[in-house]
């Protein structure tokens, strides 16, 4: 389906805008990015292996979106300076970051006495250290244009911690006090910082439910809205939403996109 037919159910809330997003390279950070793109967004995908990001790119300009993907390592502060130099060389401006970049041992189970030390430290270097460094470099460009938007990727489980998983539940927490700080600090230079915590059927828990569809069954039983959210229809398009100039008086919240499983718990 062209991106034409697309923009005709969705305003272009978005439209000359530029967003960088960091691990869009699948799972929910595609689905955001499609989003972003279609409601007018020009989209620079972040992702650490540039294949993927080149693959996100394509799918955004098949729909007629204008997409440039660029092989970032959150981790290293000068990879992300580079991907904002990127975007606004490409595209003239940059105005949305979202931190969606998240470890792959992040949210798996795993006990305390488990983790080895590098363990936790490789998880905190791409969550939440990818956080702060994303944060660094693209300040000047935001504040630049008077009316910037962060949005940051949280968890249910950064709020009421999470048994067996006590990393995840650290970096969650660390994101959300880092929302919130520097929504405090950068509200005169027009920026709003705000987080989601999103619930998304990704392709790894569909695979991870496949095994086991009782499982599945009891956990989808949880949610009030019946089912697990869709990366793009349900999470991409309520970061859009956040990001847009009619929600710019938000700012230094955590908002649930989970479809009421936190409010259930």
């Amino acid at each position: 389906m062209s991106n034409r037919t697309t923009n005709e159910r969705f305003p272009q809330i978005l439209q000359g805008k530029t967003a960088l997003i960091t691990g869009a390279g699948g799972g929910v950070g595609r689905g955001i990015a499609l989003a972003m793109a279609e409601v007018g967004a020009n989209v620079v995908i972040a992702a650490r292996r540039g294949s993927t990001g080149e693959e996100t790119a394509g799918l955004i300009r098949a729909e007629g979106g204008q997409a440039l993907a660029i092989e970032t390592d959150v981790t290293r502060l000068d990879d992300v300076r580079r991907a904002v130099d990127g975007a606004a060389k490409q595209f003239g401006r940059l105005d949305i970051l979202v931190h969606n970049a998240t470890h792959g041992a992040s949210g798996h189970p795993k006990r305390l006495e488990d983790f080895a030390d590098d363990d936790w430290d490789e998880q905190l270097a791409v969550d939440l250290a990818g956080a702060h460094h994303c944060a660094l470099a693209a300040f000047d460009a935001l504040r630049a244009n008077g009316c910037g938007r962060v949005m940051l990727l949280c968890s249910a489980f950064g709020l009421h911690g999470a048994s067996l998983n006590p990393a995840y539940a650290a970096i969650k927490g660390g994101i959300r006090g880092l929302t919130k700080a520097l929504a405090r600090e950068w509200g005169l230079s027009g920026i709003t910082v705000n987080a989601i915590s999103p619930s998304a059927l990704t392709p790894a828990t569909d695979a991870f439910f496949a095994l086991n569809p009782p499982l599945r069954d009891r956990y989808i039983a949880n949610f009030p809205m019946g089912r697990m959210g869709r990366e793009r229809e349900d999470i991409g398009r309520a970061v859009a939403a956040l990001c847009g100039d009619g929600l710019g008086y938000v700012t230094g919240q955590i908002i649930q996109v989970d479809g009421g499983l936190y409010t259930a718990v």
